[in-house]
């Protein structure tokens, strides 16, 4: 039999900007508060427990504090041109588009796009490292009405 524990803290949050692809609203720079939740299942341990929570809320908040208050870049995008120069980032959209950021303002992410779907997989993925052999399920909303959630 499964158990299941769930962590949804208004403490466990990121704000960021980022744009998606064209040629949709939102391929406008803009940014969202995002509020992550996780699930855990599995068998019991030893402890009784499936995680214990005051490690999986440290952990949920170790991988998404280096996402706060930054712009995201999907580095795996093949509809952005990206240059590094010098202090600062060039980006070039399909459509044309141009953006240059301080590089110490962006924060690169191993996706091909910075929607919550894709968000929501990366954070899972990173909590899968920790957690490898528990089931995981990762919500994040960005805004009361919209969220994206990704489980094995």
């Amino acid at each position: 039999m499964k158990n299941k524990v769930l962590i949804k803290s208004s403490e466990i949050k990121f704000s960021a900007c980022h744009f998606l692809k064209e040629p949709r609203k939102c391929s406008r720079l803009h940014g969202h508060n995002y509020y992550v939740s996780a699930e855990i299942s599995s068998n019991l341990d030893e402890n009784y427990f499936v995680v214990d929570f005051f490690e999986l809320k440290k952990q949920l908040k170790i991988i998404v504090a280096p996402l706060d208050h930054y712009i995201l870049i999907p580095e795996k995008s093949e509809d952005l041109d990206i240059e590094i120069q010098n202090e600062s980032i060039k980006i070039i959209t399909k459509s044309g588009k141009r953006y240059v950021f301080p590089f110490s303002e962006v924060k690169f992410l191993p996706l091909p796009a910075t929607t919550s779907e894709l968000l929501a997989k990366y954070i899972h993925d990173q909590l899968k490292l920790r957690y490898f052999d528990k089931k995981i399920k990762v919500k994040i909303e960005e805004s009361r009405s919209t969220c994206a959630i990704y489980e094995d």
